[in-house]
């Protein structure tokens, strides 16, 4: 590869010694006759607190996970992709590079739902749109992922990111990590969603031990020490919900959008000034996030503002809406829910600077002696109980601001809250919502009852699994390591 490899690069290391591995070399020479030129790993992510906020330009804590998705490739001096997943449920893509693919239209199914190959070719699609190229070279990619789909563990996206990275490299690109993390965040995009970039964030700037503070705009990312006496928990709902299959998802982003304009337009600025997001009214009216709590309150009084009172108060007609601030998925909506949704902006904005704080507070001082966020201080951090309880109670109330002012919580989710509620252990849905994972802060010494527990009392008698087979669905994390690139 050319070019000189900066602190900021993707990782490129040798390729490791493990049974995953090997398998997916050993497929890949039964797919395609030759071995691997290298391969590219993307880990999942946990959001630990800040959800559905990175689209409004507010920052979130979410760390990487040891699962991830694995992408074997060889560069071809031909201009062809070709498309393959280990798991043969999903099907083979193969298409050839034109002139005009950047161009390309990326379809979902008769039914809306983005085929798998989807999202490998909105990474493909982002990467040529980045570089100016007279030369592509193909690539035949089998991937392997061990990211539960659809779980809001961030599948989508690692597999969006991993395309995007092996594509590159296979154009003898050395990617810069934020340049890249923006580039994937635009590119899943093109299959229709309309998220922030958080999940592309934390794929590639995610460190081992440590999960991330990220900013956006510009795009920053630093280390928060997470609690040592307590494990971080994921537990699947076993209710899946795929993000790009409805227009839920949008529906809440562009709720957000006009609330955001709203309250400007209220407070005074001109509605020509291009703010889109919520945080970009809080910065322009210089207030602080307690105060804005307020000016919604204030300004979006209603339950329900329908399409009539929004173009009322913006002083726009239906189709200007439609084409100013509606998706393409958005469009038929009638009603929307403006106060609730920028509530819980706000609201979980605040929170995720708390808990932050929580943790930079408890951080050992040289005498050996611990700060809690309440003003206890502790020695070597043996009595931190008061401080994870002040963490767990940020996360109870994201998930209830979630239950009830961004409605995309789900019953099962609720069950499993309600469970760990019952041993005073605190959790919240992570990722989208209406299904997948829920995120538990757990202290150590009770990590083992505690999945002992879910195992019996949701899994077993609720979701009527064997226990062997309910084991898969929940496991204790710690933060990983973000992408990585490996060569012979």
């Amino acid at each position: 590869m050319d070019g000189k490899v900066s602190s900021n690069a993707v990782p490129v290391a040798n390729v490791p010694n493990s049974d995953r591995i090997s398998r997916l070399n050993k497929q890949f020479f039964v797919e395609f006759k030759c071995n691997p030129s290298f391969y590219v790993k993307v880990p999942g992510r946990v959001n630990i607190i800040g959800e559905h906020i990175d689209y409004c330009g507010y920052p979130v804590l979410p760390m990487a996970l040891e699962q991830d998705i694995l992408i074997a490739a060889r560069v071809l001096n031909e201009p062809k992709i070709h498309i393959q997943n280990i798991d043969t449920k999903y099907g083979k893509y193969d298409l050839p590079i034109t002139n005009n693919f950047g161009e390309l239209e990326i379809k979902p199914d008769t039914n809306g739902k983005p085929f798998w190959y989807n999202y490998v070719l909105c990474g493909i699609k982002g990467a040529l749109e980045f570089f100016n190229k007279e030369k592509i070279n193909g690539v035949q990619f089998l991937i392997d992922g061990n990211i539960p789909p659809a779980s809001g563990l961030s599948s989508s996206s690692a597999l969006v990111s991993a395309a995007c990275l092996a594509f590159m490299y296979a154009q003898n690109e050395i990617p810069n990590k934020t340049e890249i993390a923006s580039l994937c965040a635009k590119s899943e995009r093109y299959v229709g969603t309309q998220g922030g970039g958080m999940d592309q964030a934390i794929a590639f700037l995610a460190e081992k031990y440590s999960a991330k503070y990220i900013t956006f705009k510009p795009l920053n990312a630093l280390p928060v020490a997470l609690p040592e006496d307590a494990v971080f928990v994921v537990a699947h709902s076993l209710a899946e919900m795929n993000k790009a299959a409805t227009n839920d998802f949008n529906r809440r982003v562009i709720e957000c959008r006009l609330a955001a304009k709203i309250i400007g337009v209220l407070e005074g600025i001109s509605l020509d000034n291009k703010i889109v997001t919520l945080s970009e009214v809080q910065i322009n009216l210089s207030k602080s996030l307690e105060e804005m709590i307020l000016l919604v309150k204030k300004h979006l009084p209603n339950e329900i503002y329908t399409k009539q009172d929004i173009c009322k108060i913006l002083r726009i007609n239906e189709q200007d809406m439609d084409n100013l601030y509606l998706t393409p998925n958005t469009k038929t909506l009638q009603e929307f829910k403006l106060k609730q949704r920028a509530l819980h902006v706000y609201e979980e904005a605040k929170r995720v600077e708390d808990f932050r704080n929580a943790c930079s507070q408890c951080r050992e001082n040289e005498n050996g002696f611990v700060n809690t966020s309440n003003g206890d201080v502790t020695q070597n951090g043996k009595n931190s109980n008061k401080t994870l309880n002040i963490l767990g109670q940020l996360m109870s109330a994201s998930h209830e601001s979630l239950k009830t002012l961004y409605e995309c919580s789900h019953d099962n989710l609720d069950r499993i809250v309600d469970i760990s509620k019952e041993l005073d252990v605190h959790c919240r849905l992570t990722g989208a919502g209406w299904g997948g994972c829920i995120v538990a802060l757990c202290p150590k010494d009770k990590a083992e009852k505690y999945i002992d527990t879910l195992i019996e009392k949701f899994y077993v008698d609720y979701c009527q699994l064997n226990r062997s087979k309910a084991k898969q669905y929940i496991f204790v994390t710690t933060p990983n390591h973000g992408a990585m690139i490996y060569t012979n």
